[in-house]
């Protein structure tokens, strides 16, 4: 990224927190409106039936919307690969079965992965993989609508007025193009990856690492071809810094530490680089710096308040017990905290679905025990 680039640089509109602010005030409205119109007297407990029924109803949606995108997946000559719901994850493995473990992704309540199509001259499906979701809650949403006419029991209604308002509340927050503080939503995925041929080729090249990853194979071990950057007039994208996102991970895979640090510097500013991306990129660059041995770099910036409450979010991601151990013994001299960090580390290994990042996460754990020998933690 350039000095132009980071100078310029500025902060987003929070569209997302707005469309959601707006939807969440048509549903207090329409309540409000609905106990305004009823002839009974105001009754909280059905206030507190209809908030619960909202709140499962949007439960339900979450599962119809990673449904629709595999069903859209599916139809447009995607392959299944995993399907998660908050940390629950199902994913199909190696050995040709699927297997249920633990992950979660700061900014998501769920996920669908699948292979892509073979990537033929740079043409392949992705607006009907990325509108599934969206269009899965609009028509669940639309059933209801005309359910609404048919059925006459009060209860069942409530229940269905429910389901259609958290469909349209979600699936217009995923469309509608916008990008949030962590992610970006599948609307703001389409618009992204049309701008360019580069960016069409570095969404298909995410997808199909997932899938390698899935099977075994580590970052460093893909083809090199796949992590060359993109001409610099086409890196104004998400697509595209993700994909550079990516490289620096194979980059710390290869444990070539000073060449991630170096790349990783040039994006983690990068207003083009989704925010999850960006606030991992610091918890990285930490892990180079007291590797390096800087300590009063950006391990600093691990206890201030918006990347410490990131590591509260993502506080069972790999990378990220990885960085708050290598903290604790090679910036803090904390035996006690070191060993509470691995013993979450161990833990999480035991229900985390990639055997093969985890091989690469403990050949880096190594490197700050072998750090540490040469400085040893005060006694």
């Amino acid at each position: 990224m350039t000095e132009q680039k980071k100078t310029q640089q500025k902060k987003k509109f929070p569209w997302g927190t707005v469309i959601f602010f707006l939807c969440c005030l048509a549903l207090g409205a329409f309540i409000g409106i609905a106990m305004g119109e009823s002839e009974q007297e105001p009754d909280f407990s059905k206030f507190l039936i209809a908030y619960a029924a909202f709140i499962a109803a949007f439960l339900v949606h979450l599962v119809v919307h990673e449904a629709g995108h595999m069903v859209a997946g599916l139809m447009t000559g995607y392959r299944f690969l995993s399907f998660r719901i908050g940390s629950l994850m199902w994913e199909k493995q190696k050995d040709g079965k699927i297997h249920r473990s633990h992950f979660s992704l700061a900014g998501t309540g769920g996920q669908c992965l699948m292979q892509p199509p073979k990537y033929n001259n740079g043409n392949f499906p992705y607006v009907w993989y990325n509108l599934g979701g969206g269009l899965a809650n609009f028509i669940l949403s639309a059933i209801c609508g005309v359910l609404l006419f048919v059925v006459k029991n009060d209860d069942v209604q409530l229940c269905l007025w429910m389901v259609l308002i958290s469909g349209v509340l979600l699936g217009a927050t995923n469309l509608i193009p916008f990008s949030s503080k962590t992610v970006n939503n599948d609307g703001s995925n389409i618009v992204s990856i049309s701008k360019s041929p580069a960016a069409k080729r570095a969404f298909w090249l995410q997808m199909q690492s997932n899938y390698c990853i899935a099977m075994g194979q580590r970052l460093k071990d893909m083809p090199d071809e796949w992590f060359k950057k993109a001409p610099e007039n086409e890196r104004n994208n998400m697509m595209v810094t993700a994909m550079e996102v990516l490289a620096c991970n194979r980059l710390m895979d290869q444990l070539n530490v000073q060449a991630a640090e170096q790349e990783m510097r040039s994006l983690v500013n990068d207003p083009d680089v989704a925010g999850i991306y960006r606030s991992l990129l610091a918890l990285e660059i930490a892990f180079c710096e007291l590797l390096l041995g800087v300590k009063d770099g950006y391990a600093k910036k691990m206890e201030e308040k918006e990347l410490n409450a990131f590591i509260k979010t993502m506080k069972n991601f790999p990378s990220v017990l990885r960085a708050q151990y290598a903290k604790a013994v090679l910036a803090d001299n904390n035996q006690e905290s070191a060993e509470k960090y691995l013993a979450a580390f161990e833990k999480m290994t035991k229900t985390y679905p990639h055997p093969s990042e985890l091989a690469g996460e403990r050949e880096l754990l190594q490197l700050v025990d072998g750090a540490a020998q040469k400085s040893p933690m005060d006694a």
